[in-house]
């Protein structure tokens, strides 16, 4: 047996596992456990202990096929702004734990007084309630037991993957990385430091916050196997679909959906786009990553089948065959993220008519999201930047059907990674790369998919979407 990397993605929704051969890429047997979460009004949290015991079920159900000695290091990868409050005597959270999609500190964003401009040029983000630093201070003032272990200094707080390596190494290590740490709105990407004037902007103070170190780095050792990285869920799927090279661009629909161009060494900052940062290690700068999320994408048809709209998304060709083009949807569940940034904004549904049918709503929000992804591009290409090549990853389906609406719409070739598991693979990927191995080499599963339909059908497709776009805006109150 050659070299292997356990990668772990602690995710939205699963916790997953996969070891992976360090030489090929290969995967060689995997895990994925649900996480199970409880959704509100405005509101989306998960309990601490099943976030944990989770990813730790799957790590393990993988790692017992193989001996101890062939695995070279754990790669850990995890949703970026979803926040844990624990206390350090117990290891364990001290209230519910708030996904990235919880808005419940929506007030609190709002009152900060630092201007918009400031946390841009700070952190390469905007203040808003999606981001932690908000959170951390909702659950301050709202969970009783949090206030007081934060007076007692025995409060930690930090992203999820900051809580799985400090129980994974036995209270050991209490770190993260810069991709995990500009996500709580508190660290400047200048300095590469928690700032101070952002700390104190939400009445915070640094000591509860964990250490940065670099994306490949000593994250301590669980079962005696050496943990070497922490990285962003988005910045290990987009390591596996390309985007290690400035000029790459990456699309990712999941739960959310993403955008990500690589603009190289050189920071930038563009109104409504967040400037993110990519790996790092002790020898190599983050590149910098121009990064426009969506808020929604499947989340977008988890929402749909609740309404009682009754598909699988396995079906969208079927669906594409019968669905007709005079219903456009607005897919703005939670608003609108970049470059808008509007989170009062709603679905809008056009063009029903008697004869309208279920499928023309499921395919008219499929439309809408590459719509949305069509706009954020074109902002940035009317800002002057290249997109040398584009790779999608999609578990929203296997089938072809968005990526084929892609390139119809953007007029351009554009690669599907088929590998579903682009983030395990890409955080196995930088780790294996800093370990000395030839990633290189690794196979590329993608599908290559150019425009069917002219120029001049694409310009009238997406002028009618820019009409209903415009009215729809108007139509939300």
């Amino acid at each position: 047996m050659s070299d292997i990397i356990i990668s772990l993605d602690q995710g939205s929704s699963n916790s997953r596992a996969a070891v992976i051969e360090a030489a090929t890429g290969k995967i060689l047997a995997k895990k994925f456990v649900p996480v199970p979460f409880e959704a509100g009004q405005n509101s989306v949290y998960y309990d601490g202990a099943a976030l944990y015991n989770t990813q730790i079920e799957a790590l393990e159900e993988v790692k017992k096929h193989f001996s101890l000695n062939e695995v070279k290091a754990i790669a850990l990868s995890a949703q970026r702004s979803t926040i844990v409050l624990w206390d350090k005597q117990t290891g364990s959270a001290l209230c519910p734990v708030l996904s990235w999609l919880d808005g419940r500190a929506a007030a609190i964003s709002a009152q900060n007084l630092l201007s918009q401009e400031v946390f841009h040029q700070k952190t390469g983000l905007y203040n808003t309630p999606y981001f932690s630093a908000p959170k951390i201070k909702w659950c301050i003032e709202n969970y009783p037991h949090v206030k007081k272990a934060y007076s007692q200094g025995r409060l930690c707080v930090g992203p999820v993957a900051s809580f799985l390596l400090w129980r994974m190494s036995e209270d050991k290590v209490f770190a993260c990385d810069s991709t995990f740490a500009q996500r709580t709105l508190l660290f400047n990407i200048n300095t590469k430091t928690w700032d101070e004037e952002l700390l104190e902007s939400f009445g915070l103070t640094k000591t509860i916050l964990p250490e940065v170190k670099h994306s490949f780095d000593d994250f301590g050792s669980y079962d005696g196997i050496p943990i070497k990285l922490c990285l962003g869920d988005q910045q290990a799927a987009s390591a596996a679909c390309g985007l290690l090279k400035e000029g790459s661009a990456n699309i990712n629909y999941g739960t959310g959906g993403f955008f990500l161009l690589n603009i190289g060494q050189k920071k930038d900052f563009l109104p409504g786009i967040l400037t993110s940062l990519a790996w790092d290690s002790s020898s190599k700068n983050a590149d910098y990553i121009l990064e426009a999320p969506l808020i929604t994408a499947g989340s977008l048809f988890t929402w749909l089948e609740k309404l009682g709209f009754d598909f699988t998304l396995q079906n969208l060709r079927d669906i594409a065959k019968v669905a007709r083009e005079e219903v456009l949807f607005l897919p703005a569940l939670g608003g609108l993220g970049a470059p808008w940034w509007n989170y009062k904004l709603k679905p809008v549904i056009s063009g029903l008519e008697v004869a309208s049918t279920k499928e023309d709503i499921i395919f008219a929000a499929v439309r809408g999201l590459n719509f949305i992804m069509t706009d954020i591009i074109y902002y940035l290409k009317q800002k002057g930047y290249n997109i040398a090549s584009l790779q999608m990853s999609c578990g929203l389906s296997k089938d072809g059907v968005l990526p084929q609406l892609q390139s119809d719409i953007l007029q351009m070739p554009l690669a599907q990674q088929e590998e579903k598991e682009t983030t395990l693979i890409g955080a196995a990927a930088v780790c294996a790369k800093n370990m000395g191995y030839d990633v290189e080499s690794w196979q590329q599963n993608l599908k290559l998919y150019t425009p069917k339909i002219s120029a001049q059908d694409a310009i009238l497709k997406y002028q009618r979407w820019r009409k209903f776009f415009d009215w729809a805006i108007k139509q939300n109150f």
